[in-house]
């Protein structure tokens, strides 16, 4: 062994002390936990005790909690100082909620360090009402579909796409707008309305009800063009479903634009779509009266609505809601996706976002008294994070699943 000289040893001496004094740095140093990204409300339902909202986002890295902080305006909850809960999990659920409110979710995660950034707030309306149904109430899985057939090109090749989703989605009823060259419907279907606004039911599970000499079951109709061109009307349907019930099924397209002509030329359209349905249950009620009472009949309405809740200076929604027809969206005990766009303009793969509420053109409308909406979901396919190409059209089907008496 060589020994080291007197100058070498205390060489050694102190970078041996330089290495007890000095700290390592850790990767892994505690800090504060980062903000928390997109909530989502995932689940809703109305007890005895009140309404609930439940939310999820993705775990954030380092959180020993997360706090959740609600309010029934937007403001409000960014005022919060005390949260509404505080969860150890990425979800939570909001209970003695009131029915038919609209609330605002924040959260922030927490650790030992201390707070990390609170969360874009996010917002959807509580469920007013619904329907108490018996186990053997018919359910009606329905898609409402903007297709663009005649705007856009290639609907020879996209109907294939459009035909194949509809067969994944298993649904019964389709409600397809912009659909004048969509003329062939999908294995299983059949048209009961074929032209501008189309709708489809599956064979076996729907029969158009038999007109009667100047007595027709189906039928189109465009509004009046008030403040500014219309937009493309709607069609309508009674079916008899294979249960025995019968269903009236609305497809409407109200006019697109954000124009102050054509915004409230939408919101005329929409005062007159109530008067429209009135007056077509009405009419059945004289000429197919022996069937059923057509005042009491099972109602939904699909269609492109061409507004959304992020939208401001604009009542269509409101007109609609007071004559008692509200979005199955804030209906739902189960959503998909709230905040993906169901239009998509730009034919992007990648998701469009709104925020807030999520920006959905794309509605069915239900009376809450007398139905049970048990899922809305934007039913665009994806994988990865991404909508599948080739894509059907510029907006992705809306799917619902309802329950109505």
């Amino acid at each position: 062994m060589r020994l080291l000289s007197p100058r070498g040893a205390v060489a050694v001496l102190a970078a041996a002390a330089l290495v007890v004094a000095t700290p390592v740095a850790s990767a892994s140093a505690a800090s504060r936990p980062a903000p928390v990204g997109l909530v989502s409300f995932v689940s809703a339902s109305l007890t005895s005790s009140g309404a609930t909202l439940t939310v999820d986002w993705a775990d954030v890295s380092g959180a020993r909690k997360y706090e959740v902080f609600a309010a029934t305006t937007y403001e409000g909850v960014a005022d919060k100082r005390t949260p509404s809960l505080t969860v150890t999990s990425s979800k939570a659920t909001l209970t003695r909620l009131t029915p038919g409110r609209d609330y605002f979710v924040q959260v922030r995660a927490v650790n030992s360090v201390g707070f990390g950034g609170r969360s874009a707030r996010v917002g959807h309306g509580t469920i007013l009402t619904e329907a108490k149904l018996t186990s053997d109430s018919p359910r009606y899985r329905a898609i409402s579909w903007n297709i663009c057939s005649n705007a856009c090109s290639s609907i020879s090749t996209r109907a294939r796409v459009i035909n194949t989703r509809v067969k994944e989605l298993k649904a019964d009823i389709l409600g397809f707008q912009e659909a004048s060259r969509y003329t062939k419907a999908p294995v299983g279907f059949r048209h009961v309305v074929n032209g501008q606004n189309d709708i489809l039911v599956r064979t076996g599970q729907f029969s158009l009800v038999a007109k009667k000499t100047s007595a027709p079951t189906s039928g189109t109709a465009r509004f009046a063009s008030k403040y500014a061109t219309s937009g493309k009307g709607l069609a309508y349907a009674a079916l008899k479903h294979r249960s025995g019930s019968y269903v009236l099924v609305f497809d409407v397209h109200l006019v697109t634009g954000t124009s102050r002509a054509q915004v409230n030329q939408r919101e005329y359209e929409a005062s007159r779509l109530n008067t429209y349905i009135s007056a077509t249950m009405n009419r059945l009620a004289k000429t197919h009266g022996s069937l059923t009472d057509w005042t009491k009949a099972h109602v939904l309405i699909l269609g492109d609505f061409n507004t959304h809740k992020s939208r401001t200076g604009e009542d269509t929604m409101a007109i609609l809601e007071k004559r008692g027809w509200y979005d199955t969206f804030d209906q739902a005990h189960a959503l998909t996706r709230q905040h993906h766009n169901t239009a998509n303009p730009e034919w992007s793969t990648k998701p469009t976002i709104g925020v807030t509420w999520g920006a959905h053109v794309d509605k069915a409308l239900v009376r809450p008294s007398r139905s049970v909406v048990y899922r809305w979901a934007n039913a665009g396919e994806m994988v990865n994070g991404r909508y599948v190409t080739p894509l059907g059209s510029d907006h992705h089907p809306l799917l619902v699943d309802v329950g109505l008496r």
